[in-house]
């Protein structure tokens, strides 16, 4: 984003936010933004402020058109005297009026260059009048509770400034790397960043009323060698015009468009699985794993993925992590037999892997002790982690077999699916024994490494789709969603009120996630329903009672799921509490129709709930029908937005799953 690039998306927030002749005269915006940056990064080398320093620094452009509207700059800057090489690497989506970019320093000189710290991706102050009312809206990440990803909101006062970074370096552990300024409920702006370690977040207004936004990678204090190269965090600016939530859905639809991956070339494909994790992770062998296929097959359950979890290792889990091969005696054969199997009755097969965490006594610990990274300064409640160690992915020879080694597996094993679990917090990993003048390169180095492994996997299996996990939720940043899907939204699973709030909460950010259930009747599988679903039960048991009501379950997420991709909207107030009613619709206004799903919970004492719907068409007419009860109604788009209608349901706890379609003549 050069400066009139930056200029013109600026001026763009501002028209669309502004009042009275700020609106109306484009060229008063222009004025108010003269002191924009040339480029909205911000850095400190050798004591010096890049703002002071780029000016004198060598510079060159280039620029390219690329497919569905984009277009990407490349601004390159050298200090000539040091051999210091800055890429400005800036892509601008059209369609969405965003942008994106990313910074990369490279030593091009015969010696260290002098000290790099202070690195903001983005460093940038918007200026805003005194009386505009700015409203920070974000969330809460994952922390396996029953509140993960609870939304949260701020307002943005003069004076005021907040502050944010995840636990541990895993970039959604805590609090997610997305946040969205509303200007007066007119308008707004989403900021995002990318990056799946520790990242920092400055966002405030300053003394003069201005908004001012900072965001990087949380330490970097370095000096670059000849010829190494880094990378900082992208950034995502995303501008839209409306209230917040058309801001939250407008994030949706750039995610599902421009990040998401699309395995093979083909729209997104998620999986309805069967999990056999009941039995226990370390009890899965050749023989119950087949059996319990052949039992879905007879029972013709409506899934199409067999989803084999952990514990295949030799040692089990979690001790066996770091030995990379199935247990002998359980799977004398491998896990090829597991994979034909599904494949012979028509499922793909996902494969758990945890490749980064290595456990006492296992095959990496004892043949590479120079791969891996050991902890230091473990706050009181990770201690227990000590003796645990991490497969530093900034190794090249480390990555350079984990990338052989796991693509060998996927090919052998018959996977369709690769799942990624890490089930650590690698920010006491990284930082152990760093040079003074070398702050923070463990960590790039490293996060660098994960991309071009999963970036590796999708180049060697074109069709292979990635689910990243992290003990549930915690890597959700942009960049790993470019790469890979939340399969598994959370490690607090399971619960009824957990999945419904983590589905109320989660669904504004996030456009794919998902649980599933381990429950059969109508409350718990609707609890679960997202883009995915995992449905755990004991396949194992050809006689249980649950097959016949987890068929019509199934049967029916399956009419419905494509309306979980669509927009989403927020219906009653978020609660994790028992005595609620919680609601929200998803549309999909390309198909005309969506679904409303409505929960009364345990303790609710009230028995019916008023929902007013949004985002339809005021003078179109809608059919709702009732998904229980069968019972249909047909309201104006005017009557359901403004004056809605009455869900009941005299029983708790409860559900309802009404679906809606456009049946003008």
């Amino acid at each position: 984003m050069n400066r009139s690039a930056t200029l013109r998306f600026i001026s763009v927030l501002l028209v669309s936010h502004l009042p009275g002749p700020f609106a109306q005269s484009q060229d008063l915006v222009w004025d108010q933004i003269h002191s924009i940056p040339d480029s909205p990064f911000s850095f400190t080398y050798n004591g010096q402020s890049s703002k002071d320093l780029l000016s004198d620094w060598k510079r060159e452009e280039g620029s390219e058109t690329l497919p569905g509207g984009k277009s990407r700059k490349l601004t390159t800057y050298e200090d000539s005297s040091s051999g210091m090489v800055l890429q400005y690497d800036s892509t601008e989506y059209a369609d969405f009026g965003a942008h994106e970019w990313v910074l990369r320093f490279t030593n091009g000189g015969d010696a260290d260059t002098k000290v790099l710290s202070d690195v903001w991706a983005l460093d940038c102050t918007i200026p805003c009048e005194a009386t505009e009312d700015l409203t920070l809206y974000y969330a809460d990440g994952s922390e396996g509770r029953v509140d993960d990803f609870h939304p949260r909101q701020n307002s943005l006062e003069v004076g005021a400034e907040f502050e944010f970074a995840p636990n541990g370096g895993r970039s959604s552990d805590g609090v997610m790397p997305y946040f969205n300024l509303s200007f007066s409920g007119r308008s707004g702006l989403i900021i995002a960043i990318g990056w799946t370690g520790q990242w920092k977040a400055l966002i405030g207004r300053d003394q003069g009323s201005r908004l001012t936004l900072h965001a990087g990678m949380e330490r970097t204090h370095l000096k670059l060698h000849p010829g190494e190269s880094i990378r900082t965090p992208s950034i995502l600016l995303l501008p839209y015009s409306g209230d917040r939530q058309t801001g939250q859905n407008t994030l949706r639809r750039f995610l599902l468009k421009e990040i998401l991956p699309k395995p093979g070339g083909r729209p997104l494909q998620l999986p309805v699985a069967a999990s056999g994790a009941t039995i226990g992770f370390s009890s899965v062998t050749e023989s119950n794993q087949i059996a319990a296929i052949r039992n879905l097959a007879d029972k013709k359950l409506p899934v199409d993925t067999w989803w084999m979890d952990a514990g295949w290792s030799l040692g089990g889990f979690p001790m066996g992590m770091g030995n990379p091969d199935p247990d002998p005696k359980r799977f004398p054969h491998g896990l090829r037999p597991v994979s034909d199997e599904a494949h012979s009755t028509g499922l793909k097969f996902l494969l758990w892997f945890e490749p980064e965490r290595v456990m006492p006594g296992t095959w990496l610990r004892e043949n590479h002790p120079e791969w891996l990274l050991t902890p230091s300064n473990l706050p009181p409640p990770l201690e227990y982690q000590k003796d645990w160690r991490l497969l530093d992915l900034g190794n090249p020879e480390a990555l350079d077999w984990v990338k052989a080694k796991i693509s060998r597996d996927i090919s052998d094993y018959g996977v369709d699916i690769y799942r990624h679990d890490f089930n650590m917090h690698p920010l006491y990993y990284w930082r152990t024994e760093e040079e003074g003048d070398r702050e923070g390169i463990h960590e790039i180095k490293y996060i660098q490494g994960l991309y071009e492994y999963f970036d590796f996997l999708s180049r060697a299996h074109p069709g292979l789709l990635m689910d990243n996990c992290a003990s549930g939720g915690r890597r959700l940043d942009f960049e790993m969603m470019k790469r890979s899907v939340p399969l598994w939204r959370s490690d607090f699973c399971w619960d009824p009120i957990g999945g419904q709030s983590i589905t109320f909460a989660l669904s504004n950010w996030l456009p794919v996630h998902g649980l599933g259930a381990v429950s059969a009747d109508a409350y718990s599988l609707r609890s679960g329903y997202g883009t995915n679903v995992s449905f755990a039960f004991d396949y194992y048991n050809k006689d249980a009672v649950f097959w016949e009501p987890l068929t019509s379950g199934i049967e029916e997420y399956r009419m419905v799921r494509e309306f979980f991709f669509g927009d989403y909207y927020p219906l009653t107030d978020y609660s994790t509490g028992e005595a609620a009613w919680m609601a929200w619709q998803f549309h999909r206004e390309d198909l005309k129709s969506g679904i409303v799903q409505a929960f009364r919970r345990q303790a609710c004492e009230e028995v019916s709930l008023r929902v007013c719907l949004q985002g339809l068409l005021s003078t179109s007419k809608y059919e709702l029908t009732d998904l229980d009860t069968g019972e249909k109604r047909v309201e104006s788009g005017a009557t359901l937005m403004s004056e809605g209608f009455v869900v009941t349901r005299k029983t708790r706890p409860s559900s309802a799953l009404i679906r809606y379609r456009v049946v003008d003549p």
